[in-house]
């Protein structure tokens, strides 16, 4: 990753720069119906703030985030908004036993596959397949390298480029973009379906 823990824990003391907002792309799929609830797993899950929307929703959720003061702030917010939601300390490119049980309905990943690089991502990426059965949903978004990454608004670190999520996981998920983040703002959103 590009930060270190530490780096995170501070973020998250003091408030991380991406602030603590819900997926725009990920509200849109549950409210439109398009993803129905079921269990589901936030990775990365910072603060929690994804989990919680969709615990609201009617999921099963788990949250799982290696910031212990993310992990803390998540289950402080669900307590304060009453939601049920299970959140856990644990590191995405550790085989998934280590920090979760069981296959998901729903995974989402908000900008952390795209924060790992070598041997690190394609470790949560074998996590994802791991994580997910005939049937399962997977939303990522992420900073997507359409354009030159040094020309992306709001971002300066290359991000997951064109056709690397097919290659990681087409043989498994059809893979699809979404209309938003719009082509060419260099950010994506995908929706994968494990077949």
């Amino acid at each position: 990753m590009r930060i270190g823990r530490r780096a995170y824990d501070l973020l998250y003391r003091v408030g991380p720069p991406w602030g603590n907002q819900r997926s725009p792309e990920l509200v849109e799929l549950v409210t439109s119906g398009r993803i129905a609830p079921g269990r589901a797993i936030d990775l990365g899950c910072g603060s929690g703030q994804n989990a919680l929307f969709l615990a609201a929703r009617g999921f099963e959720v788990t949250g799982v985030d290696f910031s212990p003061v993310a992990v803390a702030a998540a289950r402080a917010a669900a307590e304060s908004d009453g939601l049920v939601a299970e959140f856990v300390r644990g590191d995405l490119t550790e085989p998934p036993a280590e920090w979760s049980s069981g296959t998901y309905d729903l995974v989402v990943d908000h900008s952390v596959l795209d924060d790992l690089q070598g041997a690190d991502r394609a470790r949560m990426a074998a996590g994802v397949h791991e994580l997910t059965h005939p049937g399962s949903t997977v939303v990522i978004w992420c900073f997507y390298d359409e354009i030159a990454w040094w020309r992306r608004a709001g971002a300066r670190y290359p991000g997951i480029r064109p056709g690397e999520l097919e290659e990681r996981f087409g043989a498994a998920f059809s893979v699809d973009r979404l209309p938003e983040p719009a082509a060419g703002s260099g950010f994506g959103c995908f929706l994968l379906t494990r077949r």
